[in-house]
This record gives C-alpha cells, sequence and structure tokens, in this order.
C-alpha cells in the first residue's frame, strides 16, 4: 500500500514537471497566447499649446490633436491653452509641451532673437508645417458709427493679451494709422473679457488676430449689431512695406453677421513649431497625417482651408522646417532633394 501511494505521488510530480515544461513553451512560441501584434503598442502622449478659446488657436489645435489621435494609435495628443504663441516658443523651448501654435512673425522672431526674444533667441525652433493664415480684425458696435480703423483716435480699444501676437499687430497696425498709448485707450484684453467689456459700453472697439471667422468676433456680432473697420490702401501699404513678415489678405463678406462687403486687412502664417531635437520618424508622421488630413481639417475649422493650397504648408516659411518634416515633403517630390 505505501509502495502504490509513492508512485502515485511520483506519478503526480512527473505530470507537474510536465505541465509546467508545457506551459513554458507554449509562453515562447505564443501558442494559445496573446502574439505579438496583438499586444498594445506603447503609447506617446504629446502635447500641443494653443491660444486662449476665443480666438481660432485653440479650436485649431483641438482639431489637430483629433486627425493625430485618429490616425496614429501609438500618439496620444492633449491641447493646453496659453495666452497664445509668444508662450508656446517659451514652453518649447523650456520643454513644457512638444509642439506649439505660433504666428510667423513671433516665429521670426523668436529663431532671430529679436524684438522680445532679443538676447535669447530659439534657434532650435522649427516647423512642421503653416496650417492656417492669421488676420487683423477690428471690430466695432455700429452705434459707434465709424468705418476706419483711423477712426478709433480717442476711443477706449482692445489689442489683445500683454505679448501676443494679437497685441503685437495691434501695435504695429496702430502706429500705421497714427494711432497711440498717448492719443488712445489700448486695453489688454482677449476676446471674451473684451467682448463683454464691449458689450457693457466699457470699451469701443475689439482686435482679434487670427485665422477666420475668430470665434469671439463671431460671437460678438451676433449678439449686438456691428461693423469691421476697415484700413485705406495707403495704410495698409505703410504696414506691409514695413513688417515683411506680414502678408496682404481679404475677410470675406458674409464673414460675420451684418458684413455686406470684402474687407482688405494683413496677415501671417500660422505654423505648427517643434523643437529641432523631436525625433525624425515622428516628425514625419505628424507632417504626413496633416499633409494627407487637409480635407478632414478644414471640415472641422473654416480657417484651415488655406491648408489645402499648393505649396502653403511647407514653402515660404519664416524658420527652417524640421528635418523629419521636410524629408516627408521631399518623399512626396514636393520640395527639392
Amino acid at each position: 500500500m505505501k509502495k502504490s501511494i509513492c508512485n502515485r505521488r511520483r506519478f503526480g510530480l512527473r505530470q507537474l514537471l510536465l505541465a509546467s515544461l508545457l506551459t513554458a513553451v507554449c509562453l515562447l512560441s505564443g501558442c494559445g497566447l496573446a502574439s505579438e501584434k496583438d499586444v498594445s503598442p506603447e503609447i506617446r502622449v504629446l502635447t500641443i499649446g494653443t491660444a486662449d478659446s476665443g480666438g481660432t488657436m485653440y479650436p485649431v489645435g483641438r482639431a489637430v490633436a483629433e486627425v493625430l489621435n485618429e490616425n496614429a494609435p501609438d500618439l496620444k495628443i492633449n491641447t493646453s491653452a496659453s495666452s497664445g504663441s509668444s508662450a508656446n516658443v517659451k514652453s518649447l523651448r523650456d520643454g513644457q509641451i512638444d509642439m506649439g501654435l505660433v504666428s510667423g512673425d513671433v516665429a521670426w522672431y523668436a529663431w532671430q532673437g529679436a524684438d522680445e526674444f532679443e538676447g535669447s533667441p530659439m534657434e532650435s525652433l522649427r516647423a512642421i508645417g503653416a496650417l492656417y493664415i492669421s488676420l487683423s480684425n477690428w471690430i466695432a458696435p455700429e452705434s459707434l458709427d465709424i468705418e476706419y480703423v483711423h477712426d478709433l483716435l480717442g476711443k477706449r480699444v482692445a489689442v489683445g493679451p500683454e505679448d501676443s501676437t494679437t497685441e503685437l499687430s495691434a501695435r504695429v497696425a496702430l502706429a500705421a494709422v497714427g494711432l497711440t498709448a498717448e492719443n488712445t485707450t489700448l486695453e489688454n484684453q482677449g476676446l471674451g473679457s473684451g467682448g463683454e467689456a464691449l458689450l457693457n459700453g466699457k470699451l469701443d472697439a475689439l482686435n482679434g488676430f487670427a485665422g477666420i471667422p475668430v470665434k469671439g468676433l463671431s460671437d460678438l456680432a451676433e449678439r449686438t449689431p456691428c461693423r469691421l473697420l476697415r484700413f485705406t490702401d495707403e495704410e495698409l501699404d505703410t504696414i506691409l512695406q514695413k513688417n515683411k513678415q506680414y502678408i496682404r489678405g481679404v475677410i470675406p463678406a458674409g464673414t460675420y453677421a451684418g458684413q455686406a462687403e470684402d474687407v482688405e486687412t494683413f496677415g501671417v502664417k500660422c505654423l505648427l513649431c517643434v523643437d529641432a531635437g523631436m525625433d525624425d520618424d515622428l516628425a514625419g508622421t505628424i507632417a504626413r497625417i496633416l499633409w494627407e488630413s487637409a480635407g478632414e481639417l478644414e471640415e472641422r475649422h473654416a480657417a484651415l482651408s488655406a491648408i489645402s493650397e499648393d505649396g502653403f504648408m511647407y514653402s515660404d516659411l519664416p524658420v527652417p522646417l524640421h528635418p523629419g518634416a521636410a524629408q516627408f515633403y521631399r518623399s512626396e517630390s514636393l520640395l527639392d532633394e
């Protein structure tokens, strides 16, 4: 009896060892278990710096994040609100964000170490590509009965958040039409607070420098009768001659409620920027997805319509393309080798 029990124990031990061996073989070969292709890839989390929710950068950044998330399963793109282009450049330099929407004029100043970046250039600033054009928009209530930006002499005007691209473009425009802080009240307010102040009679005009339609200005024009203010041809010529980073643009009739005619203005390309240290393959992937998704991006926000134009994304940019993005454009015969 004791011998039988011992034999059974030895048999059970052999079964246990055999089962363990078979399990190890299966783990190594993948039989009956999750294969390599079933294992989820490592997710890389990236953040895009945008701007306040009343302008165009915020919804554009959100559209870019959505398109990248939908087309790159190994990426998770988040958006981060900021005060705009200058803040995004500084956050890129400090490694606080991975990508940032930056107005072309600010990108140029940052790369060259000029204007507010004098003495602290970001020489590693690179572009994935241009996404849209920011245009200078000036709006005032119809009750003010004025037509031109120079009619704001002596009035109360919101020029945008302090050190923002909006404020920079506003001061350029106001200088060209003869308005200064000495003869006109210039306040640092964004589109949200500025719109409420205008509705409450505490402001006479609001400036927006963004892709059209600018949400904050659209909301304002829906709430009260407004007029989009103009520049004279001579004033526009002065702005463009003294500021080579700007280009002539048009705000088409119907962009805002009550706008019956086209309004000529000036603007600048807005870029998706990164640091030169970003991995080449990652930069190329981002460029490829955005280029291939141009039509979808336009559907998500009207300001992104320019991205479909030949050469818009990758030519005539104020800062160099990231090598990975440039390689993608070359692979599609969009750029010369």
